[in-house]
């Protein structure tokens, strides 16, 4: 089998390679354009702009994939408010090129897109859990960018026949995810604290009361890889534990694995006014079709802080 993943050297995209080569796929990817990227052991890739459909439709024809995994995008709901335009060309339009490059050059391929959980944006608690068919409120650029993607994705299986499958995945964690996010954050000042040999570690962090549905990123890929072998291009797919934690759960995990006393410190600027408190999902669809999450949420904090504990040390040697 042949895959080709767009943003093969990001988070998600470096645990599917590794899933995918240890099952003797042939993987390529999409590199950026603006840096000198180097693609992942036993992989090829190609420097090119999603956005560009003829670049994609080309490279899409001389790489002949079976299956397209877009995980290409830009994934911050912060970063989101201070460059909409660019959150919207990267995330919309970058879908639209890889979904024209698929239409021209392989349209019995079949395609799964990394979507979001965001799209969902405030929900009533008494409307959780999340399910498939809970009506879209976007709160964010990136969320409205996602909401726009997923349209074009049903658009592209409903007027050109494309196999297109929509994961919504809720909060994903696991090594290697940037530290804008909350759980590597957390991982990374422990672990740079004990590198530092810090009596102890002062925890910035904002609210410890929000509640989201965090699943380890390796649970997801099993997700995408699913779909791909017998999803359904007509039904809207969820990815989620089913339940909430709060950050304070997390931060309690992380403590109990950290080898210095840690105290957390209120940073306001951390804090997002008028965030959902509580958001998880029920992803019945993708256990119809015999998915479940199968890493636990210990072992997901456990992974990431032995990663940034590795880079803390790569740095100091």
């Amino acid at each position: 089998m042949r895959a080709l993943i767009t943003g093969m050297t990001g988070f998600v995209g470096g645990h599917l390679v590794a899933s995918l080569l240890a099952d003797g796929w042939d993987v390529h990817g999409t590199l950026l354009t603006f840096i000198d990227e180097t693609p992942p052991a036993g992989t090829t890739g190609t420097p090119v702009e999603i956005t560009d459909a003829d670049g994609m439709a080309t490279l899409i024809a001389e790489e002949a994939p079976d299956a397209i995994f877009h995980l290409a995008g830009a994934a911050s709901v912060g970063q989101s408010f201070g460059d909409p335009e660019g959150t919207w060309k990267v995330n919309v339009e970058g879908t639209r090129g890889v979904l024209e490059g698929m239409r021209r050059s392989a349209p019995d391929a079949r395609m799964v897109i990394a979507l979001s959980g965001e799209e969902y944006g405030r929900v009533a608690l008494e409307d959780l859990p999340v399910t498939e068919d809970t009506p879209l409120n976007p709160l964010s650029p990136y969320a409205e960018s996602k909401v726009a993607a997923d349209e074009l994705c049903r658009e592209y299986h409903r007027d050109h026949g494309l196999a297109v499958l929509r994961l919504r995945a809720f909060n994903q964690l696991g090594p290697g995810q940037d530290p804008r996010f909350v759980v590597p954050s957390i991982c990374k000042q422990i672990a740079d604290a004990e590198m530092a040999g810090d009596p102890v570690c002062h925890l910035s962090l904002g609210n410890l009361q929000t509640r989201r549905d965090f699943l380890d990123v390796r649970d997801v890929v099993q997700a995408y890889r699913l779909l791909i072998e017998k999803g359904d291009p007509g039904q809207t797919y969820l990815a989620g534990q089913g339940r909430s934690e709060s950050i304070r759960e997390l931060v309690d995990i992380a403590v109990s694995l950290a080898k210095v006393p840690v105290e957390v410190v209120f940073d306001s600027s951390r804090i997002r006014e008028g965030e959902q408190p509580d958001l998880y999902a029920e992803p019945r669809a993708l256990k119809d079709l015999g998915w479940a999450p199968r890493i636990p949420i210990e072992q997901s904090i456990s992974d990431t802080l032995d990663y940034w504990r590795d880079r803390a040390h790569m740095e100091i040697g």
